[in-house]
């Protein structure tokens, strides 16, 4: 089983979440391996992960290393005490971290814990990537149309689910000057968990920043 085409090896982002339905927690430590010889890999597999495994790794990453440091954490539940305990980790990783869990289902991870992670969800339905793909594809008139009837409905559940088909057909085409606009969505991923922001704007920001590609 390959890891996902959108974990970049090279170009490492501090966290990710990635719904594991397809044995990426086994293949994953060789590729990273790999890649960073030198680094230290930690791997654990949980069927529940505690708040006191969430502090032992805050621990673990906040010690001196000279390296690289990847945490590759299968976790099949998780508390929400444990969950919370991990939120200012991933919101002010210490430097050259990476964190990488592999989890059932991104449904039941915190919505607060998400944003600050790059999420990765298993199969896709074919028509959410299709519209992600007219969306990239599109000139601005088209962008618009496809973001009236989310708009309209105030429809922030559609409106994460396009941006994940955004970030992952971005990312898979690995532009130059895809990388604003990636940076961008996870930004306003994580200002769309506040029920005041204004949808309106958020999407047409992210009509605006992602470039047009063919």
């Amino acid at each position: 089983m390959s890891i996902p085409t959108s974990i970049d090896v090279a170009n490492l982002y501090h966290a990710y979440l990635i719904e594991d339905t397809g044995g990426v927690f086994e293949s994953l430590p060789e590729v990273l391996r790999d890649g960073y010889k030198d680094a230290e890999i930690y791997v654990q597999n949980f069927d529940l992960l505690g708040i006191d495994d969430s502090r032992n790794l805050v621990r673990l990453a906040n010690m001196r290393s000279l390296g690289v440091q990847l945490f590759v954490w299968r976790v099949e539940k998780c508390t929400l005490e444990a969950q919370n305990a991990l939120l200012k980790l991933l919101e002010e990783p210490p430097e050259r971290t990476h964190f990488f869990f592999c989890v059932s289902g991104v449904q039941d991870i915190l919505p607060t814990l998400r944003s600050r992670a790059w999420v990765i969800q298993g199969d896709k339905n074919s028509k959410e990537v299709e519209v992600a793909r007219d969306f990239i594809k599109g000139n601005p008139s088209r962008r618009v149309a496809i973001l009236e009837p989310i708009i309209k409905e105030k429809d922030r559940q559609s409106a994460r689910r396009l941006l994940d088909g955004i970030e992952g057909e971005l990312y898979a085409c690995s532009a130059i000057s895809s990388k604003r606009a990636l940076q961008h969505i996870i930004d306003v991923r994580r200002v769309m968990q506040d029920n005041g922001a204004s949808l309106k704007q958020m999407l047409e920001s992210v009509a605006l920043v992602t470039p047009k590609l063919s």
